[in-house]
């Protein structure tokens, strides 16, 4: 049995928007819409070519390939300004968050939540070049920026304590 990380790891942070966009391109990255995104590119793009083809260059028939191009980069979304507008909106954000990651638990203390969350509440962890994201069911997680470790020992004894703690 691997030995289990004995020493808690605590951190603070600010939450930031970057922050947020980010775990909703990760999430978007790891879902089925990305691989959606782009079939419906590839057809638009089809339906362009389609049109020049039978009907000749007409604004209508062009205006496809830029519209392909944007779903493919994923530039039609209004995800990103609904993640702007929910982390603007949400007061919690604005509070400095303190976690406290044991082997045991996570505390999770802001100025007006202290709590203690058990490892069983998680599914999985996903790690971005940014940030770690706890899963904890379908699009929800806790979301620790690599910015708020002290150090890349530090986050690497952060990997090895979810990598024990959290089912695979």
């Amino acid at each position: 049995m691997a030995e289990t990380h004995s020493v808690p790891i605590s951190i603070s942070f600010i939450n930031e928007l970057k922050d947020h966009i980010e775990a909703h391109r990760v999430l978007y990255r790891k879902g089925v819409m990305a691989k959606m995104d782009k079939v419906v590119a590839v057809l638009l793009f089809g339906f362009g070519v389609y049109c020049v083809a039978f009907v000749g260059f007409r604004w209508w028939t062009v205006i496809w390939f830029p519209l392909a191009v944007a779903e493919w980069f994923n530039w039609l979304s209004s995800s990103r300004w609904r993640t702007k507008i929910a982390f603007r909106r949400n007061p919690k954000f604005r509070e400095e968050y303190h976690l406290t990651f044991s082997s045991e638990n996570i505390h999770f203390k802001t100025a007006s939540v202290d709590s203690t969350l058990q490892w069983t509440n998680y599914e999985c962890v996903i790690e971005s070049p940014e940030l770690f994201l706890l899963m904890y069911g379908s699009g929800h997680y806790t979301l620790i920026p690599k910015r708020c470790f002290t150090s890349n020992n530090e986050i690497n004894a952060f990997r090895v304590l979810v990598s024990q703690t959290i089912a695979r």
